[in-house]
């Protein structure tokens, strides 16, 4: 019995030590099996950063499909309310029509409901809002500020209930109102509606003796206001509405009201604006969503349009020349103090260069403008270049490029004059802005596109430049000679171009050389031949004929 008992319990131990083991042997099967698939064998063997990407894009979530449109939720919570409102404000607006008719409403009782119902629907958008119906609750206070300036209009304009100074103390407040709901429940669309509204006020006043400037005041007190409050809320498309807005009541009142006496007070308004666009630029550090170096850019150019119409074409027109000279120097000054600041500068620069721009078109004469307008041209593109400055290379370009149009229409008459300064000034600052932007390409920060069509520019402009002073000069000769003169200067010029390119060893130079020699033959086939006399002819092909076969040679020479 004993040695049954001790073969049973050995076979118990057995059978334990083998159920141990086959656990062992899961666990190891299991940690090789990871191991290989981390690590494969040599032979299909992938770089590990291979590796990592694939189980990356195989670890990836898949992107989920984007959830079906609720109709159901846009249109009986968005445009619902906001359809039936102006149903409901129609029909209440021919109820209230019909009772007048019928003589049950008298003045002061329509004016005294509209205030009423006014009040109705802000407490009723405000409890919409605490229901977190937020497109029901701004509309019901939307339209709780127009009906109640729609009251007061009637009480004013229509039934001379309250006096004018009342009325406009009572628009402000409702205004005031307004612009605390619309801040309160962070609402950029009641934000917009108020401020439609709030340049609306002084058209709603009826005024025996208006003053332009209590309007232009008004208009502009609440224009920099609303700028200031959308800034700091982030409302984006307020903001651009509280700047460009106050030039349409502006505009009106300059075109439907005009007086001399009026200039000052809406050239003041539009200064004071651009001035606090110009402190916000430089106080933030910073261009934040809302987009002010954009608003500065478009409210220099209001400023500067604003000047000329009400005093470039005046015998005031020294205000708008001194203008333009201030602001340049303050925004020239602005420039400088960023740039040793460390701070973004490229719109102060433009804003810059274009009052320049503007000056120098006014002050000089037409064939002196352009010259001065390629210096100012030049030295903004090499600046945009330097810093990087997109917006100042577009301003650059746009300057240069009116500057080449205002000496490409003034031909060189006489030798000694201001259209060959300009022609000259214009070949020199495409020299200099080729070797500029050649500079910049050896540092990697050029395009060679650009290096290339400035030295193309030059070399055809400088041809163009010598056949006008070579016209010029032989102007007293005959047609002949003339003809003659014209195609030795533009042989030697091709020949300078080829010995320049043997110099430096350039090829392109050389190949730009032979270039020009066929564009002289061309010219003398269809320019001169039908026209000059035969000696005349003979001398051309033959000296031509002499100086390419020359260089051909010379070419030979060289290649041995």
């Amino acid at each position: 019995m004993n040695l049954d008992l001790r073969v049973e319990a050995l076979e118990l131990k057995v059978k334990e030590l083998e159920e141990q083991l086959s656990i062992l042997l899961e666990r190891t099967t299991k940690s090789q099996a990871q191991q290989v698939h981390t690590t494969q064998p040599t032979f299909d063997q992938k770089p590990q950063s291979t590796q990592q990407h694939r189980q990356h894009e195989l670890t990836k979530p898949s992107k989920q499909p984007a959830p079906p449109r609720d109709w159901e939720h846009l249109i009986a919570r968005v445009w619902l309310p906001r359809i039936f409102i102006v149903v409901f404000l129609l029909g209440v607006l021919w109820g209230f029509t019909a009772a007048v008719n019928a003589g049950i409403i008298t003045e002061p009782v329509r004016c005294l409901l509209g205030v009423i119902v006014a009040g109705f629907m802000y407490w009723q958008g405000e409890v919409q809002i605490r229901r977190k119906r937020m497109a029901l609750g701004q509309v019901l206070l939307g339209g709780s500020s127009g009906v109640l300036i729609l009251s007061l209009f009637a009480a004013h304009m229509l039934f001379a209930l309250i006096p004018s100074t009342l009325a406009f103390f009572l628009y402000v407040v409702s205004i005031a109102i307004s612009v605390f709901t619309s801040i309160r429940h962070r609402s950029q669309t009641l934000m917009i509606i108020t401020l439609l509204a709030g340049y609306l006020v002084p058209f709603l006043v009826d005024s025996a003796h208006p003053n332009i400037w209590v309007f232009a005041g008004y208009e502009g007190l609440f224009s920099m206001l609303m700028i200031v409050l959308s800034l700091r809320y982030s409302f984006r498309g307020a903001y651009f509405t509280a700047f460009g807005v106050l030039h349409l009541p502006l505009l009106f009142s300059t075109l439907f009201a005009y007086d001399l006496g009026s200039r000052p007070a809406i050239l003041t308004v539009v200064i004071l604006q651009h001035l606090l666009l110009f402190a916000i630029s430089i106080l933030r550090s910073k261009d934040s969503l809302i987009g002010q170096r954009i608003t500065l850019f478009l409210s220099f150019g209001l400023l500067a349009a604003w000047t000329y119409g009400l005093y470039g074409g005046s015998k005031d027109r020294i205000i708008y020349e001194w203008m333009l000279a201030i602001w340049s120097l303050l925004y020239s000054g602005a420039s400088f103090w960023l740039f040793h600041q460390k701070r973004a500068f490229s719109v102060q620069l433009s804003i810059a260069t274009f009052s320049v721009f503007l000056w120098l078109i006014y002050v000089l004469h037409a064939d002196q403008a352009g010259s001065a307008i390629l210096v100012e041209g030049a030295i903004a593109l090499c600046l945009g270049a330097k810093f990087k400055s997109k917006l100042q290379q577009i301003s650059g370009t746009i300057t240069y490029s009116i500057g080449i149009m205002f000496v490409l229409t003034h031909p060189i008459r006489d030798l000694l004059s201001a259209e060959s300064f300009a022609w000259l000034v214009l070949v020199a600052t495409i020299g200099g802005l080729y070797a500029f932007y050649r500079a910049l390409l050896e540092e990697g920060r050029a395009r060679t596109e650009i290096s290339l069509l400035l030295l193309w520019m030059e070399l055809i402009l400088l041809l163009i430049y010598l056949s006008q002073v070579t016209n010029s000069l032989t102007r007293t000769l005959t047609y002949d000679y003339q003809h003659l003169i014209l195609s030795a200067v533009w042989v030697v010029y091709a020949i300078l171009l080829i010995v320049f390119g043997f110099i430096v060893q350039k090829p392109k130079a050389r190949l730009v050389g032979i270039i020009f020699l066929f564009v002289t033959l061309l010219k003398i086939i269809f320019i001169d031949l039908p026209d000059v006399s035969t000696a005349v002819r003979a001398i051309l092909f033959i000296g031509l004929g002499a100086i390419g076969v020359g260089i051909s040679r010379l070419f030979y020479k060289r290649k041995d």
